[in-house]
């Protein structure tokens, strides 16, 4: 497998995830919780750890389904 490619995939995910939260989760955060940014700057510890979360998700995610695709492939030509 190729790791390297599967992190690249993770930080991507991860960055993304940043600039949802941090651009777009301003505004609806201040819709939802009736705050300006200096309150909703308390939050900054949550979303860095969404943000962290989200990339291992998608890289945890994409290295099971590699190896269930090797599984698969295994248990077809052992038939």
């Amino acid at each position: 497998m190729d790791y390297l490619k599967i992190m690249f995939y993770g930080v991507i995910s991860a960055i993304i995830f940043t600039i949802f939260t941090l651009v777009i989760g301003n505004w609806i955060g201040m819709i939802i919780f009736k705050g300006d940014q200096y309150e909703l700057s308390y939050h900054i510890f949550t979303r860095m750890g969404l943000i962290a979360l989200s990339g291992i998700i998608i890289t945890c995610t994409i290295i099971i389904v590699k190896k269930l695709n090797q599984v698969n492939e295994v248990l077809k030509n052992s038939k």
